[in-house]
């Protein structure tokens, strides 16, 4: 509490001091370092990206969670995006080996998905506040089920959030990484968030190792990264390629998740129907649920 009172912003600003959880300021840092670290060294490389997912586990499930509704993976989600760009721009571009209109693709992808992780952030935040996502806000009143924690009467497919205190229209799950809730008001939005985030890194990864790598061409302009031996010798260069293994890691997870949705609103339900059916695989119990909800965004 002590350290938490220190992240107090003493400027003039309307209403006193702003209070810094702790929790975001975490990745701010954490970040970063981890990535230094992992440049030393290919050794480092792997010990880095083989400890990380066992330590964010280590923090949500003895300290994040008791946190109602954390600001960890949301600065976590922001931070990595801003170092992909600034490393990139920074370092990689300068190199002279992308094409203008390469970069102008990139950089259309990053904002076009950032645009629309807003949107879907800015869309759940007015239908909680505005009380939307439920067709009767008063004791009694809507013809569904009463909702035993809200105490209101919910439409059909209307679920309880219990980080957003409210019944959620056609919910998914609560996103940790965008930190709010996925209905249907804003689903589309995130489908169009995670399609732009997918390219953006993935694409951003291809553009990246092949410059820092020596590359060869795969079909006609589009290369494919070859020997990356010599990435540690400057630093520099082995934070772009370490920024450039993050990236692609982290593409492949979205694009899965893209696809899952898809898959979703072809059999014409969501993910948290067919996990209230049951229709889980059975291997989603105990610290693999848990793992499941961290790194899937399910809450």
């Amino acid at each position: 509490m002590i350290v938490w009172e220190r992240f107090r912003n003493h400027c003039a600003w309307n209403g006193g001091a702003k209070q810094i959880s702790v929790d975001a300021v975490i990745p701010i840092f954490m970040i970063p370092i981890l990535t230094v670290i992992a440049a030393q060294s290919l050794l480092c490389t792997a010990a880095i990206f083989l400890i990380t997912p066992p330590l964010i586990y280590y923090l949500h499930h003895n300290f994040l969670r008791f946190i109602l509704r954390t600001k960890f993976f949301f600065m976590w989600t922001v931070t990595s995006v801003l170092m992909m760009m600034l490393v990139f721009e920074w370092s990689v571009v300068p190199l002279l080996e992308i094409l203008p209109e390469e970069n102008l693709v990139f950089i259309v992808c990053v904002f076009s998905g950032l645009a629309c992780g807003y949107k879907t952030r800015t869309l759940a935040d007015q239908f909680i506040q505005d009380g939307n996502y439920i067709q009767g806000l008063e004791l009694g009143e809507g013809s569904g089920e009463l909702c035993p924690s809200c105490r209101r009467r919910t439409p059909p497919k209307a679920f309880h959030c219990r980080v957003c205190q409210t019944c959620i229209l056609g919910r998914e799950y609560h996103c940790k990484w965008l930190d709010c809730c996925i209905g249907v008001s804003n689903l589309r939005w995130y489908l169009a968030c995670l399609f732009f985030s997918a390219i953006a890194f993935i694409y951003g990864s291809n553009l990246t190792m092949t410059t820092v790598c020596h590359p060869f061409i795969l079909i006609g302009t589009v290369l494919l990264p070859d020997d990356c031996s010599d990435v540690y010798q400057e630093i520099d260069i082995a934070v772009c390629f370490i920024s450039s293994i993050y990236s692609l890691l982290v593409g492949l997870v979205i694009t899965c998740y893209l696809f899952y949705h898809l898959w979703l609103i072809y059999l014409g339900t969501t993910s948290n129907e067919r996990r209230n059916l049951g229709m889980e695989s059975r291997c989603d119990d105990g610290m693999l649920k848990s793992v499941s909800r961290l790194f899937c965004c399910k809450i």
